[in-house]
């Protein structure tokens, strides 16, 4: 006798089994029951997965060699030094582990801005305003810290050869995973054609998207096509993600579904293996904040993942998934042709290659704000089921660095 369970039964193929449920479907067809076809993704794919359809594992899914944990990431505008270092305490108390300074004046006290900050504790990273900043700040470091300052900048100079892909704007302003990874990858490779291959550090500062699956996905795929680049290119440069929240999707008339729905964002940066994760408290850019409570909330979201989910133990944990395997090969295949794609037109500084990515991802914004408006998706709080009760609130514009203008789509509907 056997204890192999399989041996009882007879194999059945891909084509039998689709068969069999095509009879119990009856009238229904059954490319319309399990095969998705995302019409914002731009992407089809089976809600089912078989080892006949299986296909090659992604190779070098994960930056990560010791363990899937993670950074708990805050970004902190400065505009007021004392008003940014109290900020910066707070969530230090929360849980922060990593903190991000963006710099919004000229002249900054950097002795105001850091006292009382263990900056030797806790890993941080600057986006400077000009490259005058940037050398003030290297002067000053350090008598701060220890560590090795971490410049975050959308430009390179001879004295920076740390590039910072601002690609979580182009997700705010309502582009696709296929859209965003082409971005990342035009800006990352022509970062590497600019400095002839001695970029030191490269930071994917990516948005988290609503799309459980294709999220987790976006990040693994990102991971290995930027791999290939770097192998091609004969790069070594150190390579890391910090994945934010965005607020395409975000409600401020019923602020308690957020949390829901950033939960399941940070989940999927996570699982994809982001390095750094920053949940952004969802009233950020409400005209009506209650940012202790957002932000409290928003540290947490991290900490129950990690100390009561324990997601920072199993590095790619969804590698050889039938389903998340698929999914990753054809946004790795899409992604890699739209990349293509802008490199034939001249690369993503030029105007032509410029805007042939603006344009598909300003037919893909106006696909999502039309479905939101015909209810073809589901909004919880903003298109179905809206707050009675909750008091009205108003957004603020939101700053755009890279020439994509933020989608909000509750401002939208």
């Amino acid at each position: 006798m056997t204890n192999d369970i399989s041996s009882s039964f007879s194999p059945v193929t891909d084509e039998q089994w689709k068969n069999a449920v095509q009879r119990e479907l009856k009238d229904l067809q059954f490319e319309d029951i399990l095969i998705r076809k995302d019409e914002v993704e731009n992407l089809e794919f089976e809600k089912y997965g078989s080892l006949e359809s299986q296909p090659e594992t992604v190779e070098s899914a994960s930056w990560k060699s010791n363990n899937n944990d993670w950074e708990i990431n805050h970004r902190i505008v400065v505009k007021d030094e004392k008003v940014a270092k109290k900020e910066a305490l707070q969530v230090l108390n929360l849980g922060a582990s990593s903190l991000t300074f963006e710099l919004k004046k000229n002249q900054i006290s950097w002795a105001a801005l850091f006292e009382g900050i263990g900056l030797d504790h806790i890993e941080t990273q600057f986006h400077c305003m000009d490259q005058n900043q940037e050398a003030d700040l290297a002067g000053q470091w350090s008598n701060f810290c220890k560590k090795e300052l971490q410049l975050l900048n959308a430009t390179l100079s001879s004295e920076n050869k740390n590039l910072s892909v601002l690609s979580y704007e182009v997700q705010q302003a309502g582009a696709n995973a296929i859209q965003e990874i082409a971005y990342a990858l035009a800006i990352g490779n022509e970062g590497l054609t600019q400095t002839k291959n001695t970029l030191q550090s490269i930071t994917f500062e990516m948005g988290i998207g609503a799309n459980y699956f294709v999220e987790i996905a976006k990040f693994r795929a990102i991971q290995s096509l930027w791999n290939f680049i770097r192998k091609e290119q004969g790069s070594t440069c150190n390579s890391s993600i910090i994945a934010r929240t965005t607020f395409v999707n975000k409600s401020l008339k019923d602020p308690y579904t957020n949390l829901l729905r950033q939960t399941t964002e940070a989940m999927s940066a996570v699982l994809g293996g982001a390095q750094a994760v920053d949940v952004q408290p969802y009233d950020l850019y409400s005209l009506e904040a209650d940012r202790e409570f957002s932000s409290r909330m928003a540290i947490n979201i991290s900490n129950l993942l990690k100390e009561e989910s324990y997601l920072q133990y199993v590095i790619d944990p969804l590698k050889g998934s039938y389903n998340m395997e698929a999914l990753t090969k054809q946004l790795k295949e899409k992604a890699w042709a739209l990349f293509l794609e802008i490199e034939k037109a001249g690369g993503i500084s030029s105007d032509k290659g410029l805007n042939h990515l603006k344009g598909q991802i300003e037919a893909t914004r106006a696909v999502r704000i039309n479905r939101a408006k015909e209810g073809k998706s589901i909004l919880i709080g903003v298109n179905k089921f809206p707050n009675p009760d909750e008091k009205s609130a108003s957004w603020s514009d939101i700053e755009s660095r890279t020439g994509f203008s933020a989608l909000i789509l509750e401002k939208e509907i």
